[in-house]
């Protein structure tokens, strides 16, 4: 039987399977600004597919955050540091501010932009507008989607730079013989001794 210095199933597979949208949600990033803008159906395919990854981020994301509130965290490994602790659990709680709030800002852009947005690129599945932004009128709206705009494209930068600052911490700590790396790991139990 594991014990509590092992994951949960569920933290494990939310913990990839987010970690790995979130790197195909950057490709796609990076991809858009590449198509040509003569290429428009290629474009309305890369957007609507990077827009869908981040709503489903945003809802995955949510259910991690309410499994973390109402389940029991392994217990901390010997030798951790308290200001790693700290660096840890501060990096954690700013990847759920970018986890949630970085889609929040990409559908305040989709909801002020003057082009439709579907799921999974299919044209029976649109994607709501945001309420809020409905009354602006279009000198207004341009603008609102312009502040998103730029700040989703800053929140995306400190984004990548915080996954770095989390993947080199893992490895360092794995290199250092901690166990912090491997019990993440999917199928991965500790024994108790």
């Amino acid at each position: 039987m594991a014990d509590s210095k092992s994951y949960n199933k569920v933290a494990v597979r939310l913990h990839w399977g987010i970690g790995g949208l979130i790197v195909l949600l950057l490709a796609f990033g990076f991809l858009m600004d590449n198509v040509p803008k003569d290429n428009l159906s290629l474009r309305v395919t890369v957007f609507n597919w990077h827009k869908t990854i981040g709503l489903l981020i945003l809802v995955l994301s949510v259910f991690r955050l309410l499994w973390k509130l109402t389940h029991k965290a392994p217990a901390p490994l010997p030798g951790v540091k308290p200001w790693e602790k700290l660096v840890s659990k501060t990096v954690h709680a700013l990847f759920y501010v970018f986890m949630i709030g970085m889609p929040l800002v990409g559908w305040a852009m989709i909801s002020t932009s003057r082009f439709p947005s579907y799921l999974f690129n299919w044209a029976k599945l649109r994607i709501p507008e945001m309420p809020f932004w409905q009354g602006l009128d279009k000198v207004a709206k341009t603008e609102v989607h312009e502040f998103f705009a730029e700040t989703h494209e800053l929140m995306a930068f400190a984004a990548i730079a915080l996954i770095l600052l989390h993947v080199f911490a893992a490895l360092k700590h794995h290199k250092a013989g901690k166990d912090i790396l491997v019990r993440m790991m999917p199928g991965y139990t500790r024994k108790t001794d």
